[in-house]
């Protein structure tokens, strides 16, 4: 288990890559419902729990068809399993990360108050993720990094596109 763990914090740290995961189909269902309860929590601070519910139904759809397609479009569809599992693991540790600040900068909103260092380290949160999305795209599809970052900025785009399409109330 530590040995995991190390591969998903060398993972964030951009040294190691999807294909030094294991090819597990427990792993990568484990990692979903993970990924699925810790996105709920990191939304839970600004919407209900149903719309956090929902919300997160959207988002793993977005991610695993985005993912598959990509991955077919690269003739690599037989690293699904190992970038899914990248993404979730990875995804995962930035939702719990984020929970804290979401919570706090729903407090500081509910007293119409402004932290601007709340809204800075959630910058780099998600800068950090996006770059270790891109990261992970890189490997799995065997691209230039460059080209992993505009995947990545497509993937990110049609994920907000979609929760502002099907949920407006909840905002990006």
């Amino acid at each position: 288990m530590t040995a995991l763990l190390k591969t998903y914090l060398n993972l964030c740290l951009l040294s190691d890559g999807p294909q030094d995961l294991p090819y597990s189909v427990f792993l990568f269902r484990i990692l979903l419902g993970l990924y699925f309860i810790s996105g709920v929590l990191s939304i839970l601070p600004s919407s209900t729990f149903t719309e956090s519910v929902m919300v997160m139904c959207v988002d793993i759809f977005v991610l695993l068809v985005f993912c598959w397609f990509c991955l077919r479009g690269f003739n690599k569809s037989s690293r699904y399993n190992q970038m899914m599992s990248a993404i979730l693991g990875t995804g995962s540790l930035f939702q719990i990360l984020a929970w804290p600040l979401m919570f706090y900068f729903e407090m500081a909103e509910a007293k119409n108050t402004v932290i601007p260092e709340l809204g800075f380290l959630l910058l780099i949160l998600i800068s950090w993720n996006l770059a270790v999305y891109a990261h992970i795209f890189r490997h799995a599809l065997s691209i230039r990094l460059s080209v992993a970052f505009l995947i990545t900025l497509a993937f990110a785009i049609l994920s907000i596109a979609s929760r502002q399409l099907l949920f407006p109330e909840l905002g990006a």
